[in-house]
């Protein structure tokens, strides 16, 4: 089969959708079982691919070209006789001939259910275009149970064509226990992009409670950066009483994230809705026992590997914290478990059952 791969997210996204596309493409392309074609804005130059096919926007000053995404991008595809088409980031693709077959990647489905996380424009146009693109997908690719849920949902009509495939990690986060250093640091890691859902609010007033009733100085490490609507945040950061503990280093290098998995005494992931959890995965399959928001796909993804709290209570995750950090016996025994629960993301596996999908529902007509 010939697969196309609409891949802007790799060159336009650093956080969980960019991971999910950058490996997607490299884990069907390692399979070597179809040719596979990735089509991208191509400026990460850092990034190059197989069968790289860039098609550049022509007003580059728009985040999104419509011109670029309604005309350049589906002329482009075309010219490369494609069996299948991927969007990899929910919103197409579009302005295909029935021949082809489409299938679109649905991370989450926040821009409907809580718009106010986003931007209104951005959440408007997903609403606007999602039964347009469920309509013309003959696939839908979910990556848990709680998304493959929401969107039987809100779209019911969608049953017949949802498959349900756990992503994978990141080969570089996957780690050899022997080498987790036996005693963890005094510190507490988190990592996401500021903005409303990641419900970083809330991890800072964990904290403050956890640093008045505990006798232990952990600090705190935040890494990701700047998101949307992150006001609130940065107030309650610059009044925080332990602010000279709280370490803001924005995005990081692979290498110092997989060194903050391996030494961090609690992974803590206060998330208000996931579509996935790439973080909580990363940190399990790192050796960082994990504290994890009983919300969402992240049950799914931690199981019985983590402890859960209700995100929208501070003082039961600052109680997690002292639980944790009072028990070295509780320390191992999630670094053991989350070793275990993340043996079950693979990207090799990922691809297996992406291409059996396809190869399926390939004989089978466009409606």
């Amino acid at each position: 089969m010939r697969i196309v791969l609409l891949a802007d997210s790799i060159d336009l996204q650093s956080a969980g959708i960019h991971v999910y596309t950058l490996n997607m493409v490299r884990s069907l392309e390692e399979s070597g079982r179809h040719e596979i074609f990735c089509v991208r804005t191509g400026t990460r130059e850092d990034l190059v691919f197989r069968n790289d096919v860039r098609v550049k926007a022509l007003f580059p000053f728009l985040k999104n070209d419509p011109v670029r995404i309604f005309f350049k991008i589906p002329r482009a595809v075309q010219q490369l006789k494609p069996d299948w088409v991927i969007e990899t980031a929910h919103f197409g693709p579009f302005n295909l001939p029935r021949r082809i077959k489409r299938a679109t990647v649905i991370h989450d489905l926040t821009p409907v259910k809580y718009p106010g996380w986003h931007h209104r424009f951005s959440a408007l146009l997903q609403k606007m275009f999602f039964p347009s693109i469920f309509r013309h997908a003959s696939l839908l690719i979910v990556n848990s149970e709680n998304t493959r849920n929401d969107l039987l949902t809100l779209y019911p009509r969608t049953r017949k064509k949802i498959t349900r495939i756990y992503p994978g990690i990141d080969s570089f986060y996957e780690t050899d226990k022997e080498a987790i250093l036996s005693e963890k640091e005094a510190f507490f890691l988190t990592t996401a992009t500021i903005e409303p859902r990641k419900n970083l609010p809330a991890l800072l007033e964990a904290y403050r409670i956890f640093r008045e009733q505990s006798k232990l100085t952990h600090k705190l490490v935040i890494c990701g950066g700047k998101g949307w609507k992150s006001k609130k945040f940065y107030r309650q950061l610059a009044s925080h009483p332990y602010r000279s503990d709280i370490d803001m280093k924005g995005y990081v290098s692979k290498k110092e994230l997989k060194e903050l998995y391996n030494k961090t005494a609690g992974f803590i992931y206060p998330s208000l809705y996931e579509g996935f959890g790439f973080p909580v995965a990363e940190a399990m399959g790192c050796g960082a026992p994990c504290i994890v928001s009983r919300v969402s796909s992240l049950t799914e993804v931690g199981d019985d590997a983590v402890l859960y709290f209700n995100p929208l209570s501070p003082v039961e995750l600052a109680l997690c914290m002292t639980q944790l950090t009072d028990s070295k016996a509780l320390q191992q025994e999630l670094t053991e478990k989350g070793f275990q629960q993340a043996q079950a993301f693979c990207w090799k596996n990922y691809a297996r059952e992406l291409e059996e999908q396809l190869e399926l529902l390939l004989m089978q007509p466009t409606k």
